[in-house]
């Protein structure tokens, strides 16, 4: 008995015993349900996290291919902009042969004039239709009138010494000049009002400081200033203009016979009213440069019109390379030089350049020592001599400057005994 007691007892305490590793086996398997349930949580973290690199790797796959299509447009672009640079340099060296075909020509040109002159021992003269001062020496630049002025200035070259002659009977300014006849002709201009007649002082001899001046019985179409003329045979062609007292801006191109019975005719209309341009002879053409199509600066051109003066035909020529009214301008050559005048803001310039009548194309010339506009120049021999004007601080100048084709440099020359702004100039 007491043997099986024990063993009973033994096996109480075995089932105590198992019940206590069944308690403990119970909540090992919580643990490991919780410690699963933590990795399942883990595991959705994870997919969730995979998700989100999954679609920032889509995002980076689309940021690669605009990147590199960005980079293509680019490599396309740098392509283009090497292809257009080497273009413009082509451009570039194709335009400095021409600026150098230029200046070979203009030195063959003066090169030529020097050699005629020293072979035939003759001076260097303008046309002027082979009437004004036939084979006379033309060394003399005679100046006349400018705003608020009624003098006169004749200049010695050789000499480099100014002189005055007797006085205009009053004072005019914007006129136009020319030699006709043994006679300096200032046509029309703005007195007190603008003007259509001509007065004329007699150049012959030209050292005789005690002429007169007289009136001349032709007479422009219109009371005008700001127009532009030449001499063409026996008959002044005359261009644009304003009559400020009617407020009237001219777009005609008119005849005026320089014989009696002093016929004047419309020759033909430009493409708009000019004022403050440039007109130069061409053999049977003239060349209309510049100007303005009304007072206001804005209205600046910058075109270039040819008439053929046989035809009776006006048509554009290439343009300048910058808008320019009040300028100075010469005949050189196959070529027009325009000189300083005034830009689109109303500013002087000291630009120069120099514009081929047969092919359009411009070059730049060294610039002025002085802005200038409103100024006036001749051409003695191979040198541009420019006077007067007003500079960019409206300063009124009596300063004279001259460029030399040889020494291809500006220089100074003696002033004028008085400051001159929209003055008239001739050789004689």
């Amino acid at each position: 008995m007491a043997g099986m007691k024990m063993e009973m007892a033994n096996i109480n305490t075995n089932q105590v015993n198992t019940r206590k590793k069944l308690a403990n086996t119970n909540t090992n398997m919580a643990n490991i349900r919780t410690e699963i349930a933590n990795v399942n949580t883990k595991m959705e973290n994870i997919n969730t996290e995979m998700v989100g690199i999954n679609t920032k790797m889509a995002n980076t796959d689309t940021k690669l291919e605009n990147m590199n299509t960005k980079m293509a447009n680019l490599h396309a672009n740098v392509e283009a902009k090497f292809e257009a640079m080497n273009n413009e340099v082509r451009r570039i060296k194709m335009s400095l042969n021409e600026v150098k075909d230029g200046f070979d020509h203009l030195k063959e040109a003066v090169l030529g004039k020097i050699e005629s002159k020293e072979r035939k021992q003759e001076e260097i003269t303008r046309d002027v239709s082979g009437t004004a001062s036939g084979g006379r020496e033309n060394q003399h630049i005679f100046v006349a009138g400018g705003f608020g002025r009624n003098s006169v200035e004749i200049f010695n070259y050789r000499q480099r010494l100014w002189s005055l002659l007797k006085p205009m009977p009053e004072s005019r300014n914007s006129a136009c000049s020319f030699l006709y006849n043994n006679h300096v002709t200032v046509a029309g201009g703005y007195c007190d009002a603008a003007v259509d007649n001509m007065i004329r002082m007699n150049i012959h001899p030209v050292h005789d400081l005690s002429n007169n001046w007289s009136d001349f019985a032709a007479k422009l179409p219109a009371k005008m200033s700001a127009h532009s003329s030449v001499v063409y045979k026996d008959s002044l062609l005359v261009t644009g203009g304003i009559n400020e007292d009617q407020d009237v801006y001219f777009d005609c191109i008119h005849e005026v016979q320089l014989k009696p019975p002093y016929t004047v005719k419309l020759l033909s209309k430009m493409p708009e009213p000019r004022v403050h341009h440039s007109m130069i002879l061409c053999d049977d053409s003239i060349l209309i440069v510049g100007g303005k199509k009304s007072w206001d600066c804005e209205d600046t051109l910058s075109n270039v019109l040819s008439y053929d003066i046989k035809k009776n035909e006006c048509r554009q020529l290439r343009a300048l390379p910058y808008p320019v009214s009040q300028m100075a301008t010469v005949k050189w050559a196959e070529n027009v030089v325009i000189i300083g005048g005034a830009d689109k803001d109303g500013k002087a310039l000291n630009n120069v350049t120099i514009y081929n009548i047969k092919t359009g194309n411009s070059h730049m010339l060294p610039p002025m020592l002085h802005k200038r506009t409103g100024c006036v120049a001749v051409v003695i021999e191979n040198t541009i001599v420019v006077l007067g004007g007003s500079d960019e601080r409206r300063r009124i100048l009596k300063s004279v400057e001259s460029f030399n084709f040889e020494r291809f440099s500006w220089q100074e020359l003696p002033e004028m005994k008085e400051t001159r702004y929209w003055a008239t100039a001739v050789v004689i």
